[in-house]
């Protein structure tokens, strides 16, 4: 299984595209699609400075055919919408099969969406939506990385946290969490160190990722011949997708 962050463009003539465009200020948040008789409902937030207006223009929408309010109190209105057609997204997961988290927030024509399923899937989801005009890149991948944490560690890391023993101050001490754990204490603080390491190591890294990133865009780049025994793989070969330019 594998894990991708999905950076999606809507085309124009769907109506989660153009009206955010439209409205660039505004923020369209889908938050449950169903099937209709004919077509689908969307409950759908708008946010946004100037919310009745973004609102009438999704009413205003050819492929949109019912809009109603619901409530108008909160940081967002929010509305039930009726199109003729279910988003691209969601038609293209039920087609293939594949969950997407939701809710799905959409920003001047862009949302990112985190999907998780076989890579054979993951890559006719991408290939059904670059059919309805969607462009589509990858924002992340957990693709060919290793867990942090063995089970154990993580089982351990878990009942520390939950127990108060990285509490200031704590609430569980290092012989109790052992006994909790059937674990001698000795054990018990090597495991704990041993997992404390590896997270570390992992935050350092993606640390000095950002900072790398940041260097060469300021023009430090690498040059093609260039030998990096640190950068990671392409990861539109691990997962079959093909990553847009941003």
């Amino acid at each position: 299984m594998t894990q991708l962050s999905l950076r999606l463009d809507f085309p124009s003539g769907s109506w989660l595209g153009d009206v955010s465009r439209a409205h660039p200020d505004a923020t369209l948040r889908a938050t449950e699609t169903v099937a209709a008789a004919e077509g689908s409902v969307t409950a759908l937030g708008v946010a946004g400075t100037d919310r009745a207006a973004t609102v009438e223009t999704l009413r205003e929408h050819d492929r949109v055919d019912e809009v109603d309010v619901v409530d108008e109190a909160g940081p967002a209105t929010r509305t039930r919408l009726v199109a003729s057609a279910p988003p691209p997204h969601v038609a293209a997961a039920r087609e293939v099969g594949l969950p997407i988290e939701e809710p799905i927030t959409v920003t001047d024509g862009r949302a990112t969406v985190d999907v998780v399923g076989e890579r054979s899937r993951l890559t006719a989801f991408s290939r059904r939506l670059t059919g309805e005009g969607v462009t589509v890149g990858i924002e992340g991948s957990d693709a060919g990385r290793e867990p942090v944490l063995t089970d154990a560690q993580r089982g351990l890391v878990l009942a520390a946290v939950a127990t108060g023993y990285y509490d200031t101050p704590r609430e569980c001490t290092l012989t109790e969490l052992a006994e909790s754990r059937d674990l001698a204490k000795s054990t018990c603080s090597e495991t704990l160190h041993r997992a404390e390491g590896r997270v570390l190591r992992r935050f350092v890294d993606g640390e000095f990722a950002v900072a790398d990133r940041g260097e060469r865009k300021r023009g430090e780049s690498v040059r093609d011949d260039e030998s990096d025994p640190e950068r990671e793989p392409d990861r539109t070969e691990s997962t079959g997708l093909t990553a847009s330019e941003p």
